[in-house]
């Protein structure tokens, strides 16, 4: 039986589940970006995996980055493969389970299994509200962000059992999402949310009028560089779009972004901030490398089995 387990990540998280699953399950590795822009998606192997974080699944979008949602809507002659997808996230994945079983039936398919799991935490919204409000500046606090990594990462090797028994046995019907109560009672915040969100990635896309899914590529318009940064260009070779250039040994964003964060995330400087990252804690997983980055990008050679 082969396997074969596809992820995508900013900064590192996903990466770092898709290589453990890989790993136990004796799958080959392989990075969306390498796949997702080809006519259509094939493989040989009896089991796919999809591993991603979620994206705005709050925020009126489908929770799927839309690199991922490219990918699965190329996906051909999934109907009779086992298919299952992890998605990491900071607090909830809300639909985005449920959305990409509706791609994969689109193809023919269906999730068989789908897992949502934390494994980062963003700053609180009582935080965010602070700095909005008045001002408050947001630090993290280096101790309590170490103690809260350590038990996610605990978490995961649970789940990580979890997610392998049933993958192993081939068990489905297992999606990971919120029941009808919770979609009720969510329902008025996430209206709320949606409309925060539009206001506000229309100030950072410059734009007015568009869809959230149409402002979310052009809001990159609000990143900016520090002085301290080198030219080294290494925000453009982690982008997994190619959405970055280099003018003047400077970074200039090409207005497609995924919001992966990935430059903000590995600039060796902390050069990269803006707008658009104000709420982002600049982490990575720690399990993760630069190169191992680089490999998703495509920018280096080599796939990781």
């Amino acid at each position: 039986m082969r396997t074969a387990i596809y992820y995508f990540t900013g900064g590192g998280n996903s990466l770092a589940a898709a290589r453990d699953l890989a790993e136990r399950l004796d799958g080959a590795l392989i990075p969306i970006p390498s796949v997702a822009e080809q006519d259509r998606v094939t493989t040989d192997a009896e089991v796919i995996g999809m591993v991603f974080p979620v994206y705005f699944a709050s925020l009126g979008g489908s929770g799927i980055p839309f690199i991922v949602d490219r990918f699965a809507r190329k996906l051909e002659g999934i109907a009779s493969k086992y298919v299952f997808a992890v998605c990491t996230h900071q607090g909830m994945a809300h639909a985005t389970l449920e959305n990409l079983d509706r791609i994969l039936r689109s193809r023919g398919g269906a999730l068989a299994a789908g897992f949502a799991v934390k494994l980062s935490n963003p700053y609180s919204t009582a935080e965010k509200l602070g700095n909005v409000l008045f001002g408050r500046e947001l630090v993290a606090d280096s101790q309590k962000e170490a103690e809260k990594l350590q038990i996610a990462l605990e978490l995961w090797e649970l789940k990580k059992d979890e997610i392998l028994r049933t993958v192993q046995a081939r068990e489905t019907g297992c999606l990971e999402t919120p029941g009808a109560a919770a979609k009720t009672l969510l329902a008025p915040f996430m209206r709320f949310e949606k409309q925060l969100a539009l206001s506000r990635y229309r100030q950072l896309a410059g734009q007015s009028g568009s869809s959230f899914e149409a402002l979310v590529p052009l809001a990159d318009r609000s990143f900016r560089v520090h002085e301290r940064c080198t030219g080294c260009g290494i925000c453009a070779r982690v982008c997994p779009v190619g959405n970055i250039e280099m003018a003047g040994g400077k970074p200039v964003w090409q207005g497609h972004c995924e919001g992966c964060n990935a430059c903000y995330y590995w600039c060796p400087e902390n050069a990269i901030y803006g707008e658009i990252v104000k709420f982002n804690k600049r982490c990575h997983h720690p399990e993760v490398s630069l190169a191992d980055m680089l490999r998703q990008a495509a920018r280096e050679t080599g796939m990781e089995g």
